[in-house]
């Protein structure tokens, strides 16, 4: 049986077995066969009709229940990790404005009180920048006794 007509499409034999899933073409022949229907819109959509007469797979159960309630719960799980992320942040922030000495949640921060919220966060960031100095500096020091010698 030939694969290809005369004027270079696929012959409705070819499509036929091929359809039917029959093994009578070489190698080489289902090569070109291959990559003629991956350019050829036409003979793609006639090999499309000659598989729609096969017989269709029924699976043995349905994942349509299984998988709905996987997606919704798995939507439920991002939503609510962004929102207790976004929580814990605005915690974090008013427990650090408002966790000083002097200022009390239901007291709004008054002009004279700024002062000394101020002074409060400068002491706060300049203790974390002094360790963090001190981190990386040891951190270079370490590093300092691979460093290769020029002249060994």
């Amino acid at each position: 049986m030939t694969a290809f007509r005369e004027d270079g499409h696929l012959s409705d034999g070819a499509l036929a077995a091929l359809a039917r899933n029959e093994d009578i073409f070489e190698e080489l022949e289902r090569l070109e066969i291959a990559e003629h229907l991956a350019f050829c819109d036409y003979c793609l959509e006639r090999y499309t009709l000659a598989l729609e007469d096969g017989a269709l797979l029924i699976p043995e159960h349905s994942c349509q229940k299984t998988l709905w309630p996987r997606i919704r719960s798995r939507a439920i799980r991002l939503v609510t990790s962004r929102y207790a992320t976004a929580a814990a942040a605005v915690t974090l922030a008013l427990t650090v404005l408002w966790g000083g000495t002097g200022v009390e949640l239901g007291r709004p921060v008054l002009p004279e009180d700024r002062p000394s919220v101020s002074r409060r966060l400068t002491e706060l960031t300049g203790d974390i920048s002094d360790s963090l100095r001190g981190t990386m500096g040891g951190i270079s020091d370490f590093f300092d006794g691979f460093r290769p010698s020029r002249f060994s």
